[in-house]
């Protein structure tokens, strides 16, 4: 006698769907940048350079919106990941929960905001300690005769005036990235847990995966 497929997975002591999984990772996405402590904060992208090889680095969430599943995170144009994002747009987002345990995959399509009202809402709420990198006079990753912290070195351990920071408003990128498919992996000795999330149809398609 074949047993009926279960439609929840037990976490602790809740029991979850696939779509209470899918609404709690977001909501775990859209508190993060507000939380000091989250794990979410900062992730790992993933890109492709020009010869086809894989990059990767840690960025820092800055906003996240729910309803359009669409992330958001700040560089300096000139960074080498702009460059990969122009040539092709799709990356990939790791996030980790330490804590939990959980693990998320996001596939995205990124759209960069440079000039137009986006960036400059964003660079307006960019307090004088972020602003601070970007004035680097150098482009990321260009090689250097001596170490170089990232800024004009008289500033030192000194924050720019709000006018001073203004001064890198030109190197200021804003990176929209839209969430087209979320893997879920949550890591316990009962069990893994793992599904995927596609939003790229006009309804969500969610499904349980094998570990």
């Amino acid at each position: 006698m074949e047993s009926t497929p279960k439609s929840t997975v037990r976490t602790g002591i809740m029991d979850y769907s696939l779509t209470d999984l899918d609404r709690d990772s977001w909501q775990q996405l859209h508190t993060a940048p507000s939380q000091k402590d989250s794990y979410f904060k900062t992730f790992t992208m993933a890109t492709t350079t020009p010869d086809g090889a894989p990059d990767a680095r840690m960025v820092v969430l800055r906003q996240v919106d729910e309803t359009s599943r669409t992330l958001w995170f700040h560089t300096d144009v000139r960074a080498q990941k702009v460059t990969h994002l122009h040539r092709n747009p799709q990356a990939v987002l790791l996030f980790w929960d330490e804590k939990e345990q959980v693990q998320l995959r996001c596939r995205v399509s990124t759209t960069i905001h440079t000039t137009d009202a986006m960036a400059n809402e964003q660079w307006a709420s960019t307090w004088e300690g972020s602003r601070k990198m970007y004035l680097s006079e150098h482009e990321p990753g260009s090689s250097q005769l001596e170490p170089y912290p990232g800024f004009p070195a008289y500033f030192g351990e000194k924050l720019p005036t709000r006018d001073e920071s203004e001064a890198g408003r030109t190197n200021f990128a804003v990176v929209e990235c839209r969430v087209l498919e979320m893997d879920y992996l949550h890591l316990s000795r009962a069990g893994q847990t793992r599904a995927r999330f596609d939003y790229g149809g006009e309804t969500v398609s969610r499904q349980w995966l094998a570990p």
